[in-house]
């Protein structure tokens, strides 16, 4: 039997996005996120760091227009708590939605 990705439990979920945030080839940034990033002087190792040692800190939340669930994945880095939503779907890779300080 094949799982779906956008259907593993919290935990496997959170070990996918610590291990394939390891290939930054692997990772999407939307226009968004970037834009956030910037306004709010967050910086890219940050977000990277938070998705490779970060937990998910809420229910995955399934986001059926796009085909994926969302998780938010937080993280103390740089001296601030840094939270990170990323969106995995059935294909190969994540989606880098948005980023922000908690």
């Amino acid at each position: 039997m094949i799982v779906r990705r956008t259907q593993l439990s919290r935990e496997q979920l959170e070990a996918l996005i610590h291990e394939e945030s390891k290939d930054t080839s692997k990772l999407f940034f939307t226009k968004h996120v970037e834009e956030q990033m910037r306004s709010r002087r967050i910086a890219k190792a940050c977000v990277l760091e938070t998705l490779r040692a970060g937990r998910i800190r809420r229910r995955p939340e399934p986001n059926p227009m796009k085909g994926a669930v969302e998780c938010k994945m937080a993280y103390f880095s740089a001296g601030h708590r840094v939270a990170v939503i990323v969106a995995v779907s059935n294909d190969p890779g994540l989606i880098i939605v948005t980023a922000m300080y908690a």
